[in-house]
C-alpha cells in the first residue's frame, strides 16, 4: 500500500520513495538516545498522514520542476541543431556536361579524362574529343614512353611534355597535364585566330599550309572531327 496520498497511483509511490528513505534516516538520528516510548511518539508524528501528504506533494513538485527543466533544455538543444546550416561539399557544376562527354566516349581510354575535359568551355571540349577520335581513336593508338607507359597524348600533339618526347610526339606525365597543355593550345587557336570550326582548325593537321597533304585526307580529317565535335558542341 502507498502511504503518501496516492493510494491508487504508482507514480505517486515512486515520487515519495526518496523522501521516505531520507525521513527514516532523519528520525533514526533524532530519536537516538530516546526511550522506546518517546521514539515511537516522534516517529508517529513524522509519519502522520498530513506530513506524508505534504512531503509527497513537495517531492512530486521538485520532480515535476526537474522534468520541465530537462525537457526545456533538450528542446532548446534540438532547436539549435535544427537551425544549424548543413555543411556539404558544393555540387559539381560540370556534372551534366561531364556525363555528356562520357556518353560520347564511353568505353575508350579517353573516358578517364572526361572530368578534365568537362571543365573547359564547350568549343574547346568539343575539339578535344573530336581531334582525339581522329588522331588516336580516343586513346587506342598512342605514343608510349621507352618503358611502354601511356604518354596520354591522344591528339598527335608535337610539343614536349613533362616526360619529354616519344615517337615524335609529346609525352605527358598525367591525364591532367595532357588536357591542360592541349586545351591551352586549342584555346589559343580559337581565341587568337577565331578558328572555331573543324574546317578552320585543319591547321592542327596541316600546320599553316596543307600543300603537303592530299585533298582527300584533308576532307576526311575535317569530316571525322566534325562528327564528334558536333556531338559535344551541341
Amino acid at each position: 500500500m502507498c502511504y503518501n496520498g496516492y493510494r491508487s497511483e504508482k507514480d505517486g509511490c515512486r515520487t515519495g520513495a526518496c523522501f521516505f528513505f531520507c525521513l527514516k534516516l532523519y528520525i533514526g538520528h533524532m530519536t537516538k538516545g530516546m526511550s522506546p516510548i518517546e521514539a515511537e511518539k516522534q516517529a508517529s508524528v513524522a509519519f502522520s498522514p498530513a506530513i506524508l501528504r505534504l512531503s509527497s506533494s513537495a517531492c512530486f513538485s521538485v520532480f515535476l520542476a526537474l522534468s520541465l527543466l530537462i525537457t526545456g533544455l533538450l528542446y532548446g538543444a534540438a532547436f539549435r541543431v535544427s537551425q544549424m546550416a548543413i555543411v556539404s561539399s558544393p555540387a559539381n557544376p560540370n556534372a551534366a556536361f561531364e556525363r555528356s562527354v562520357r556518353e560520347v566516349v564511353d568505353g575508350y581510354p579517353i573516358e578517364a579524362m572526361a572530368p578534365y575535359i568537362a571543365r573547359h568551355r564547350k568549343v574547346t571540349a568539343a575539339f578535344l574529343v573530336g581531334i582525339a577520335k581522329k588522331e588516336s581513336n580516343w586513346g587506342k593508338r598512342i605514343p608510349r614512353s621507352v618503358d611502354g607507359a601511356d604518354c596520354y597524348n591522344y591528339w598527335g600533339y608535337r610539343g614536349e611534355g613533362s616526360r619529354g618526347m616519344a615517337m615524335g610526339h609529346g609525352c605527358f606525365g598525367s591525364r591532367r597535364e595532357a588536357i591542360a597543355v592541349v586545351s591551352k593550345r586549342i584555346d589559343a587557336l580559337v581565341d587568337e585566330y577565331q578558328f572555331d570550326t573543324p574546317e578552320e582548325l585543319i591547321v592542327w593537321k596541316c600546320g599553316w599550309n596543307c600543300a603537303g597533304h592530299s585533298q582527300e585526307s584533308v576532307k576526311k580529317w575535317i569530316s571525322d572531327v566534325k562528327i564528334y565535335f558536333n556531338k559535344v558542341n551541341n
